[in-house]
């Protein structure tokens, strides 16, 4: 009897080291110099941190973000993409020197999903009277009370899912064509928009012409 009160214990004891390992929770923080920090609770002088919740597993439970901290997060934010759009606009620059060439880069870009949805378009006009020209046999056999042989049965299957590929393409490439000339487009319209910002900045301001302007009647 001992022996097995015994054994009892052990499980219990066993089960509540497990539920407290299941419940303990790591606590993840960043100090004010940007280094990281791991532990049960936020200390006291880091109250008021964002952190985050994990499980003994390591598993984010929950985020506490602090107000000053997010908004920090977000202009950081915003200044990662002001400097991807400078890396792109400088991309875009090198990459043509007129609105012109971009139009040419969109058309050439277009060439291969034009001529794909035209041929496209002729497979779907042959594949549209192959199953005219089934139904009409298969019309005239029903007619006559004939079966429909399996080659036609089978044929009629194919061109129906071939008809219903061809369909799938040409929605694909239509959705290309669309895209490309909206992002060539899009391109051509920053282009012109840097350039003329370029022009812009080299052109003297209204008060240095006024400057320049005043020191020439000086000299007169």
């Amino acid at each position: 009897m001992q022996k097995i009160l015994f054994i009892i214990c052990i499980c219990l004891n066993l089960a509540s080291l497990h539920a407290f390992a299941e419940a303990k929770k790591i606590v993840k923080w960043v100090d004010s110099k940007g280094v990281t920090h791991y532990g049960d609770k936020l200390p006291t002088q880091e109250n008021g941190r964002s952190n985050t919740e994990m499980n003994n597993h390591g598993v984010v439970i929950k985020k506490n973000i602090v107000l000053d901290q997010q908004a920090a997060v977000l202009d950081h934010q915003k200044e990662q993409e002001k400097l991807d759009q400078a890396r792109r606009d400088k991309i875009l620059l090198a990459s043509y020197t007129n609105a012109q060439e971009i139009d040419l880069a969109r058309d050439r870009n277009l060439e291969t999903d034009q001529a794909a949805l035209q041929t496209l378009t002729q497979q779907k006009q042959i594949n549209t009277n192959r199953i005219s020209r089934n139904n009409i046999t298969a019309q005239q056999l029903k007619k006559a009370n004939k079966p429909l042989p399996a080659d036609l049965i089978n044929d009629l299957k194919e061109a129906k899912l071939e008809s219903e590929n061809i369909d799938k393409q040409i929605k694909q490439r239509n959705a290309n064509i669309v895209n490309t000339r909206k992002h060539y487009a899009e391109e051509k319209d920053r282009f012109i928009a840097l350039k003329q910002n370029n022009l812009n900045a080299l052109e003297p301001s209204s008060s240095s012409k006024a400057a320049f302007a005043m020191s020439v009647n000086a000299t007169q």
